[in-house]
């Protein structure tokens, strides 16, 4: 199934993906050098992609596998390529600075996820950057995002992502933004960082009444999306 055949069978206008504007956590993790050339790995509608050369960098190229997402890249003056076409790797090899997936490693097979990382990882100069963003298996919305979108082949939550993560070769792997509170304005952080208090005491009180328990290595991370950067 294709971007095109989905977002047509959900009755979406793809249009309305287009207007997007960057998170201050990712223009963070890219830094100041708007020269760094950036791989937006399953981009599809270019939201992203227009995004990053709205915010001044100069440097970005897409991949997707869908050709209406790559006809409306290509036509807002992307630089696409097809990842349906063989050789891509290959010709590649550390090239980009950072590649982001942006609600991309979720549709991956699961047989496949580690496998595929592991290819992006070559395409990354060393000590370049991937920058994952999936959503949280562990969130309030986790079990309806496992099921809202049919295309979904697994969830994440932070121990297994930061576990994909690693086993694709990536190293220095670190959550991004875990609270979700980049960018707000600073009485907004303030509350919301009182609430998630709570939020984490009474989920950690019910674990404990009703016997349950989460894996000790990983963080507690409640927010929409799990967001993380590993190092070539």
């Amino acid at each position: 199934m294709d971007y095109g055949s989905y977002f047509e069978y959900r009755q979406v206008d793809p249009t309305d993906y287009c207007d997007f504007i960057l998170p201050d956590f990712l223009k963070k993790s890219l830094g100041r050098d708007l020269n760094v050339r950036i791989l937006d790995f399953g981009g599809g509608f270019g939201q992203m992609s227009n995004a990053m050369r709205a915010a001044g960098y100069k440097n970005v190229e897409l991949l997707d596998i869908s050709p209406p997402a790559l006809a409306h890249s290509r036509s807002i003056g992307l630089i696409c390529y097809d990842g349906n076409e063989p050789g891509f790797y290959e010709a590649h090899q550390e090239t980009y600075d950072f590649v982001i997936l942006s609600h991309v490693v979720e549709h991956f097979p699961k047989d496949d996820a580690i496998s595929i990382l592991s290819k992006i990882r070559g395409v990354l100069k060393p000590g370049g950057g991937i920058i994952v963003m999936v959503p949280n298996a562990q969130s309030n919305t986790g079990a309806y995002w496992a099921y809202e979108d049919f295309t979904h082949y697994t969830m994440f939550t932070s121990g297994s992502l930061y576990y994909v993560l690693r086993a694709a070769g990536f190293k220095d792997v670190v959550f991004l933004d875990p609270d979700c509170l980049e960018g707000s304005a600073w009485h907004k952080k303030f509350f919301r960082k009182i609430l998630l208090k709570f939020y984490r005491a009474n989920y950690i009180f019910w674990n404990k009444v009703t016997g349950s328990s989460t894996h000790i290595a990983s963080p507690l991370i409640f927010s929409y999306e799990v967001k993380a950067l590993g190092r070539r």
